[in-house]
């Protein structure tokens, strides 16, 4: 009867767990697998959101020194986005998949955490998170000064979608919006269904050049910028519009992806 009573608990208690809608915190995204500790392929970008159909075996790791435990979880990705690997092919998808729990929180507290750093500035005091998005909140090292920075997906007071980007400095912070009146490239609503930090290193281009769509390949040296500090990605998957945005000589800039 014990026995038979703890089953039961053990039960109830991986049934809650995978009620519960997690998002994803590994700075570079959440590597995604086919079986625990199997072939990776793909990733999750940070601030998506993963639902978890089952809770596995437990399992560590070593992040920068530093012990991570947790477990391996099997995945229910269809709310989420998963990015595959080069080489991988759709139907890697359609078989069990699995990833670490240890980069993974509650959507709650994800919610918290950036609410209770948003109350720290009066400027967002009118605004609030798009929590409707997929992806609300990223973060990354878009000034280049070392310092990791927070971008917010907010509505105004006019219902418009708005980018808000926290450089934290050393000694305080400052905050740059994008969207409105006063976009620098002219878009009032950042209605992108895809939001994602873009690491340093990554070769930005626009894909799209005098009607023409290109690959990497197609476009000259001149027009890749390689940054040492990380980027910011939007798209509309729907509309196919979208582009790269950075921070470069004093401005934010836009390189079109189509």
């Amino acid at each position: 009867m014990k026995k038979i009573v703890v089953g039961f608990i053990l039960m109830m208690s991986s049934v809650v767990f995978s009620q519960e809608i997690y998002q994803v915190i590994a700075q570079e995204g959440l590597t995604v697998r086919t079986s625990p500790n199997g072939k990776r392929i793909g990733k999750i970008p940070y601030g998506y959101p993963v639902k978890i159909s089952e809770k596995g075996e437990a399992f560590a790791i070593k992040d920068n020194g530093k012990a991570k435990s947790g477990n391996w979880m099997k995945l229910d990705v269809s709310s989420s986005k998963l990015i595959l690997d080069e080489g991988v092919s759709d139907s890697s998808v359609q078989g069990d998949l699995y990833a670490f729990s240890g980069y993974l929180i509650t959507q709650q507290n994800f919610v918290n955490q950036f609410e209770t750093e948003i109350s720290t500035h009066p400027a967002f005091s009118e605004f609030y998170l798009a929590t409707a998005y997929k992806c609300f909140a990223i973060k990354g090292d878009f000034f280049g000064d070392g310092v990791v920075d927070y971008l917010y997906r907010m509505i105004d007071t006019k219902g418009n979608i708005r980018l808000f980007i926290v450089n934290n400095m050393k000694k305080g912070s400052q905050i740059y919006g994008l969207g409105g009146a006063k976009d620098p490239f002219k878009i009032t609503n950042y209605d992108f269904g895809t939001l994602m930090m873009i690491p340093k290193g990554t070769p930005l281009y626009s894909n799209y050049k005098d009607g023409v769509k290109r690959n990497l390949n197609g476009v000259s040296k001149n027009e890749i910028v390689t940054l040492d500090y990380d980027a910011i990605y939007v798209h509309q998957d729907n509309a196919k519009e979208g582009g790269f945005i950075y921070r470069k000589d004093g401005k934010w800039n836009w390189l079109n992806q189509k």
